[in-house]
């Protein structure tokens, strides 16, 4: 049965990785099933084995990622606001490349939809209480948590298209410097 359990887990890191490859070269609405096995060298039933379709494969590992995010959150100590960013992003570039790929310009509109309505809610929470805004109704506030938050996500995709030269640790001093805002309580 442990072989069994190594044979599952090395089958779903090769279709992970598969996805993760052919998104640097073809739109997510592109790639079907038969390039992800033909990717990652393994049968069409192999892959049915993990997943129903791509967009399960997609919708399973948004739940890990929100789950890890989740944890990220809860072992925040709210001292630091910049570590939490620097954990999504250091997340990113290891445990997380599939969830980059899909932040991607070639990525699922689905996900990068999920993570702008994460960023709205960060920004409302964690940065507009320390910006001097004068935001004087609702609608105003909509369409600051858009800007913000779009503008955020704009150079974290940008940061993921470029191939994640920069460290998290300089992608979280450019993006606080560009916000104007210091962190740290």
């Amino acid at each position: 049965m442990k072989e069994k359990d190594l044979r599952y887990h090395r089958t779903r890191i090769r279709i992970l990785s598969a996805v993760t490859k052919l998104l640097q070269t073809k739109k997510f609405e592109q790639i079907t099933v038969t390039n992800i096995c033909e990717e990652a060298e393994i049968s069409r039933s192999g892959f049915y084995l993990h997943y129903v379709d791509k967009y399960d494969l997609v919708e399973v590992n948004l739940k890990e990622f929100r789950d890890q995010a989740n944890q990220f959150v809860e072992t925040d100590d709210g001292k630091d606001k910049t570590q939490l960013f620097f954990k999504m992003l250091t997340y990113l570039q290891g445990d997380g490349k599939l969830i980059a790929a899909l932040l991607s310009e070639n990525g699922s509109v689905e996900v990068q939809n999920y993570i702008k309505q994460l960023m709205q809610e960060n920004a409302r929470q964690n940065i507009f209480p320390k910006l001097d805004l004068k935001i004087e109704n609702d609608i105003e506030e909509h369409y600051a948590l858009l800007f913000l938050s779009n503008a955020l996500f704009g150079v974290l995709q940008d940061w993921i298209n470029r191939g994640q030269k920069e460290s998290p640790e300089q992608m979280v001093s450019i993006m606080a410097r560009l916000i104007m805002v210091e962190f740290k309580n």
